[in-house]
């Protein structure tokens, strides 16, 4: 099973989403994509010693973000490179099997 995750989303983003996604690769032996910004994501990773990516864990690069505060219909359709975006454009091209975000529900 390959999961998509929104590491943008959320109030502790990226942080709480990588350390989730480490631990759920490792325990469950599962792939996971992490959609947003890079360098973010892998910041993230070195705070917490991984120096590199995980086996079963990529990165794919979303240079946006939507905000708690931002109209969800007018950011999706003005923040075409924001992780929720790209992570649901990744799902749509059948690149997952599942999308998880702690995001803005609206």
């Amino acid at each position: 099973m390959k999961v998509i995750v929104d590491a943008m989303g959320g109030d502790l983003a990226p942080r709480e989403a990588v350390l989730g996604a480490v631990r759920a690769a490792r325990e469950h032996n599962i792939e996971i994509t992490l959609v947003g910004r890079g360098e973010d994501i892998l910041d993230c990773l070195n705070d917490l010693g991984i120096n590199t990516l995980p086996q079963g864990i990529e990165i794919a690069y979303a240079s946006e973000v939507i905000e708690m505060d931002d109209d969800p219909a007018t950011a999706i359709r003005t923040k075409k490179d924001s992780s929720m975006t790209v992570a649901l454009n990744l799902l749509k091209e059948g690149k997952g099997d599942a999308l998880v975000s702690a995001g803005s529900t609206g």
